[in-house]
């Protein structure tokens, strides 16, 4: 991306309806770090005079994003036969790109590409930073502005496998406590991204090192393993699933999910991991690794179904619908899951003589 030329060229042919925008409009931020890093950007964030109007230049249809007190942009979503184009436009600072780029949260994200002029513009050294790894702060007093950038620095850093720069990680740890203002879904949002990323050793240090675990109450035990999934990473670092989850609005799924894999942190026999389900039970082996214990786990066959049916049985044996038949379904699952009932003739004998 050395060519002027190419900045737009590149930028547009990602995102068409970027050629039709006018003067002082500037694509900002993910998009020109993305480009730079070799990736494709995932939407174009632009930031310009008119956010509303040039949002609506693109498609009739505009989603405001954020609410009242903070309104952060106006998106648009362009569904054209050679994909979706996600576009978001935010009001230029100051009216003045300078301004705006100096109040963003990392060089790497206060990068932008002048649409009008065709130019790269990187007044904080964002650039050097992404050739060096390099989480680094453009000033300390834009955590103040936004707590959550605190933890979006960690998501950064996790995600790239970047380092946050010593000063910046010190900036991080005075302000940590200010993580408990932002509301909850945000924090949970990165949170959610930060052990997702497939670098739970590198999460939990930089948690720890910035001060962010304690606040968020978050433990952090020695790890040994980096593919631990979202639940996994919440079983292994909170101590009371159910009040993290009501403080940060979990999902009911995510909470059962974590309270599944704590249990069965010490209990993993193979009825345990049939009743925990496939989707759960493959999720433990990592978790166990961090730990630094033996993953080897006997999996059952999670297709298994009992070999009679709730009515047959009721027929050999006379037992009434109700708890009774229950216990004896029941049994008989058990029985097949732990290899003791194999045949047809062996499930009749279980339920006729318990």
């Amino acid at each position: 991306m050395s060519s002027a030329m190419q900045w737009r060229d590149e930028l547009i042919r990602r995102f068409p309806k970027l050629a039709t925008l006018g003067a002082s409009s500037y694509v900002v931020g993910g998009a020109v770090r993305d480009l730079l890093l070799g990736r494709d950007p995932a939407d174009a964030d632009v930031a310009c005079l008119d956010p509303f109007a040039a949002a609506k230049s693109i498609r009739e249809k505009v989603i405001r994003l954020g609410d009242q007190e903070h309104l952060s942009a106006y998106r648009v979503v362009d569904r054209t036969p050679q994909g979706e184009h996600v576009y978001d436009f935010a009001e230029l600072l100051d009216h003045d790109i300078a301004a705006d780029l100096a109040r963003r949260d990392f060089t790497i994200n206060a990068m932008a590409v002048d649409l009008a002029h065709d130019t790269l513009l990187d007044p904080h050294g964002g650039r050097d930073d992404l050739a060096s790894q390099t989480v680094r702060m453009v000033a300390p007093s834009n955590f103040d502005d936004d707590p959550l950038r605190t933890l979006k620095g960690v998501r950064m850093a996790v995600r790239y496998g970047f380092a946050i720069e010593p000063v910046t990680l010190a900036a991080i740890r005075a302000r940590a406590p200010r993580i408990l203002e932002i509301a909850s879904e945000r924090v949970v949002y990165e949170l959610s991204v930060i052990f997702s990323s497939g670098a739970f050793r590198n999460a939990v240090n930089l948690l720890d090192r910035t001060g962010l675990a304690a606040a968020l109450g978050l433990k952090t035990p020695p790890v040994h393993a980096d593919d631990v999934t979202l639940a996994g990473a919440y079983a292994l670092l909170v101590d009371d699933p159910h009040a993290y989850a009501e403080r940060w609005r979990w999902s009911d799924l995510l909470l059962r999910e974590v309270l599944t894999l704590q249990r069965l942190l010490d209990h993993h026999d193979r009825l345990s991991l049939f009743d925990a389900g496939e989707r759960i039970a493959v999720q433990l082996p990592p978790l166990l690794r961090a730990l630094g214990r033996d993953a080897t786990l006997d999996l059952p066959d999670f297709t298994l179904r009992p070999l009679l049916t709730g009515t047959e049985i009721a027929t050999l044996t006379g037992t009434p619908p109700g708890k009774d038949l229950g216990r004896l379904v029941r049994a008989l699952l058990e029985a097949q899951v732990m290899g003791k009932v194999i045949t047809r003739e062996e499930a009749e004998r279980l339920v006729t003589n318990p």
